[in-house]
């Protein structure tokens, strides 16, 4: 248990949200007894307000702010309660490499105006953590994009959904320090919308909602990319298989017609059946060639290799 007295607020850390010395610093609320015993296998975000007195509005809930896009449950709960007069949270797990410096966040608290305040420093240390983590999303974002135009393959495309379900987590974590923001206006007043902490957290928030959307856009292109050249893939190799499929129909057909067992076959005893029948194979094929050729169906196919060859000639 740490209690930080600042000049305008205080504020009290707990180590464990069920613990007696917890649960006696809040008002007696039956609303707020349910909340710490909801609290104990938290999956969601809880939020509650009371502002049934005036002057004396109350907040409280539950924030995951930190979650991993490889273990569902590997995440971390800040529990809060916010009056007037007093900040009750449990320990937060502060990082020291920069993106949440314990002393400095405190050094900052205590020019804070009221708990609200200080609540809004820890929010905003919370979401430039979340920045910071994205900013390394943002690499990995640029190297699947090159990715895709150079091994545009089935590990490009699962990659894509790998950044697909670790930007929704990234929506879904936002979506939490989005409704404090928007609770703490509706429950302690516009007044507080004027207080530096309070924009400037706001300001910090609606950053990572823009990056995390652009990120999103740029995801939902690549899907779009991926499915393009898939598909058009997908009908060149069809395209090509019935393209092949029908050249050898005559190979095929006059193989049949001279594979019967009949004993009457005139072009048994003929002394140049072999040439003939060889020959009319290759012109049947032929000519259904320079068909598919005159209707413009080989084109593309006939062509790729060679075009591919040319254009890296070009490049080089």
């Amino acid at each position: 248990m740490t209690r930080h007295q600042f000049k305008n607020a205080v504020w009290q850390e707990e180590n464990v949200l069920e613990a007696a010395d917890f649960r006696q610093l809040l008002i007696e609320n039956p609303r707020l007894q349910q909340w710490i015993d909801q609290s104990n296998k938290l999956t969601v975000n809880l939020l509650h307000a009371d502002t049934s007195q005036l002057g004396k509005e109350i907040l409280w809930g539950s924030l995951i702010y930190k979650q991993s896009r490889l273990a569902r449950d590997a995440r971390n709960v800040f529990h809060f309660y916010i009056s007037a007069e007093l900040l009750v949270t449990s320990t937060l797990d502060f990082e020291e490499d920069s993106d949440m410096p314990r002393h400095l966040m405190i050094q900052q608290m205590d020019t804070a105006e009221s708990p609200i305040e200080v609540m809004m420093i820890l929010l905003g240390g919370m979401v430039g953590a979340v920045l910071h983590k994205i900013d390394r999303f943002e690499e990995r974002l640029h190297h699947l994009l090159w990715n895709i135009k150079e091994h545009n393959n089935r590990k490009t495309l699962e990659s894509i959904e790998e950044v697909r379900h670790e930007i929704l987590l990234w929506k879904h974590l936002i979506m939490g320090f989005r409704e404090i923001i928007m609770a703490v206006e509706e429950t302690f007043g516009e007044n507080v919308c004027d207080r530096r902490e309070y924009k400037r957290t706001s300001k910090r928030i609606d950053r990572c909602v823009m990056l995390v959307e652009s990120y999103e856009d740029e995801i939902n292109n690549m899907v779009d990319m991926e499915n393009v050249v898939a598909n058009y893939r997908g009908n060149e190799i069809v395209k090509t298989l019935t393209v092949l499929t029908t050249l050898f129909t005559p190979v095929m057909a006059w193989g049949a017609l001279w594979g019967m067992n009949f004993q009457v076959m005139p072009e048994l005893d003929w002394s140049f059946g072999y040439v003939a029948a060889i020959l009319v194979i290759v012109a049947s094929t032929f000519l259904l060639y320079l068909y598919f050729k005159q209707k413009g169906w080989t084109g593309d196919i006939l062509r790729s290799a060679v075009s591919k060859d040319k254009r890296k000639q070009r490049q080089d």
